[in-house]
Order: structure tokens, then sequence, then C-alpha cells
């Protein structure tokens, strides 16, 4: 019996590190950003944020925006801490321990706009 368990268990953490917006390439199949689809998550996971990135990272005009709108965009962080808010991508865990996380990291500045944006793995 515990030799099943043996065999399954790694299977069964390889199947929990799959990301689902990732073509069979590797790579992540971008769309437009979509404020409604930014803000959209189902269960501890957010479909969309991934595969959005790149399009909300080339977007100069949200450089522009100040606190508020931004907010209003793209909805509450998931965390803040002083002048920067974090917003998780993603994140890849077994069961509910999390192994890998990829956020967005907005630093605002004294004017409430943005300063700089940077992915964090």
């Amino acid at each position: 019996m515990q030799k099943k368990y043996l065999i399954i268990l790694p299977f069964v953490f390889c199947l929990a590190c799959i990301d689902k917006t990732e073509k069979s390439d590797g790579t992540t199949q971008e769309i437009a950003f979509d404020e409604t689809k930014w803000k959209l998550k189902k269960d501890t996971d957010y479909p969309y944020r991934n595969s959005m990135l790149g399009d909300l990272m080339r977007n100069d005009k949200i450089r522009e925006l100040k606190t508020k709108e931004l907010l209003d965009m793209m909805g509450k962080p998931d965390r803040t801490d002083s002048s920067y808010l974090f917003y998780m991508i993603t994140q890849k865990r077994i069961g509910f321990w999390p192994l890998h996380t990829k956020s967005l990291v907005i630093k605002l500045s004294e004017d409430s706009t943005i300063n700089w944006m940077k992915i964090h793995e």
C-alpha cells in the first residue's frame, strides 16, 4: 500500500505545479488588459492576470494614472506596504503551501503617480 503512494505522490505534485495559462511550448498566451478579467478571482487564483501582464507592463497610459484611478482600474491590491502595491499574478503551490509566487509590484511616488512597476518572482 505504501509503495502505491510513493508512486502516486510525485505525480500529484507535478500536476499541482502546472500553469494553466501556459501554451505547450512554455510561453504564456498574451491577452489585452481587461479590468473585469484582471479583478476576477477563482478560489485563490487570478486566472487571467499572467496573460495580461505583458500588455499591462507595456501600457504607458497606466503610468500617468493617479493612485485612485489606478485602484479603480486594477482593484484592491493583495498587499500594500507604505508606498508599494502588490498584485499577485500567479502562485504555484502544493495543497495550500506556496512554492513560487509571481507578483506585480507598483511603487507610488509622493505625487500619487506610479514611480515604477516591476515583476517580482
